[in-house]
């Protein structure tokens, strides 16, 4: 057999946890990327998608197990790789083609060469009559753009993209994916193959040859998928459909296990130490709101029409089934008793049942607790962000606490002072 391009060999990654405990996020994975090929990595969010990618680069080496590229052993950096950000990550002070140019700089170049390799990639990535520019002149699609033309501008045999197109519009994305293909398809390419991360399941099946999808806690490679579709895909095409509902059931089948245990509507005490969902409380009221009238509806057909990517929508499933609203046995949603009380509620009778079922989950029932326990009614923020990181190490306490306290005002629970940095009683 040939040997692949990059080899991961039983790779795990671990970072400091509280009290100086190990919190493993990826744990003995192993993958290859060949010859001209494009690996898209999908999963739910907190599987350490991005993690494995920074591994692969060589920005994060990993605690244990091996990278090689083309067979031999990768140590710091790797040259032949260049990476385009989620958050395009260009300097406000820099012009287009002096962003392009930064990775340039520790290439044997002299300045003709390097302007020359500049003009070039700002050309092939549409961006030509914009040298001058600076980002805040830029639209987010050309602000990506630019950042794809940094990474061209490097001539890297592994072209690494992580979300790359998540925070720009569905048709921008859409333009920016094709035009993506376009440059791995073309023979004067110096990419040789792609590694991208995402959470879109359609842009995952529109643009790679191969689909990794990973568990999460610690995060492991549960399959991997050949997909033969030539290029350019349809998205009607019934195989592309096929191929996104086996993905669909897989991913789904990791944020929502088969058999469950429905959260009850009402209990007696607070539940055990759970992160809740990421997600505006907004998002599990609506999806009750598309699902009036019906008693259930299937995960996939509820996804496509709402038009939220899977692994994000998975998330406002699990936030409605931690508020007692829906179950989800198999693969479908169903609404609860509570969820229909819920539905047909005024505004504040709504605010009502969600206070009250906020004090039987456990991140509400912390900061109530230290509310009354406090001789002021007043607790400091860094006092929650401490227990919150002692009781989730693999999550981040600061993205805990924004939805609590979002949450925690929509059923006036308590308050929060963003300037003081404390959360105090309604009756401070």
């Amino acid at each position: 057999m040939a040997t692949p391009l990059l080899e991961v060999r039983n790779v795990s990654q671990s970072f400091p946890g509280p009290g100086g405990t190990a919190v493993e996020i990826l744990h003995d994975i192993s993958l290859t990327i060949g010859e001209h090929e494009v690996v898209a990595i999908l999963g739910p969010s907190g599987c350490g998608k991005s993690t494995l990618l920074r591994a692969i680069i060589g920005l994060e080496p990993p605690k244990a197990g091996q990278i090689l590229y083309k067979g031999r052993l990768q140590e710091g950096l790797n040259p032949s790789t260049a990476l385009v950000f989620q958050n395009f990550a260009l300097f406000p002070w820099l012009t287009v083609q002096d962003n392009v140019a930064v990775g340039l700089s520790h290439l044997p170049l002299d300045d003709a060469q390097k302007a020359e390799r500049v003009g070039k990639v700002i050309a092939s990535v549409g961006l030509g009559g914009s040298e001058e520019a600076y980002p805040k002149e830029l639209s987010g699609g050309m602000k990506q753009r630019v950042g794809l033309a940094r990474a061209l501008a490097v001539q890297p045999e592994i072209l690494c993209m992580d979300e790359p197109f998540s925070a720009l519009d569905v048709l921008t994305s859409e333009t920016l994916r094709k035009e993506v293909i376009d440059i791995y398809t073309s023979k004067d390419s110096p990419v040789n193959s792609i590694l991208m991360v995402t959470h879109s399941i359609n842009e995952g099946v529109s643009m790679a040859t191969r689909l990794v999808v990973m568990g999460a806690h610690p995060g492991t490679i549960r399959t991997v998928l050949e997909n033969p579709l030539p290029f350019p895909r349809d998205e009607h095409d019934p195989e592309f459909l096929r191929l996104c509902q086996t993905l669909h059931a897989l991913i789904s089948q990791t944020v929502i296990p088969k058999g469950t245990v429905p959260t009850p509507a009402l209990v007696t005490r607070p539940l055990p130490p759970q992160a809740i969902p990421l997600v505006s409380l907004g998002t599990p009221i609506g999806l009750l709101e598309v699902m009036e009238g019906r008693e259930a509806m299937e995960l996939f057909e509820l996804s496509r029409r709402v038009h939220i990517d899977l692994t994000q929508f998975l998330l406002v499933v699990k936030a409605a089934e931690l508020l007692g609203w829906v179950t989800t046995p198999g693969d479908r949603v169903e609404l609860t008793a509570a969820g229909r009380t819920f539905l047909a509620a005024d505004i504040g009778t709504r605010k009502r049942l969600l206070n009250t079922r906020l004090r039987d989950i456990y991140v509400f029932d912390l900061v109530v607790r230290l509310l009354s326990e406090s001789p002021g009614n007043e607790v400091e923020q860094g006092v929650v962000l401490g227990e919150l990181a002692l009781t989730f190490p693999r999550e981040r306490p600061q993205r805990i606490l924004r939805i609590i306290v979002s949450w925690a005002r929509y059923a006036e629970l308590f308050k929060y002072d963003g300037t003081r940095k404390v959360f105090y009683g309604l009756h401070h």
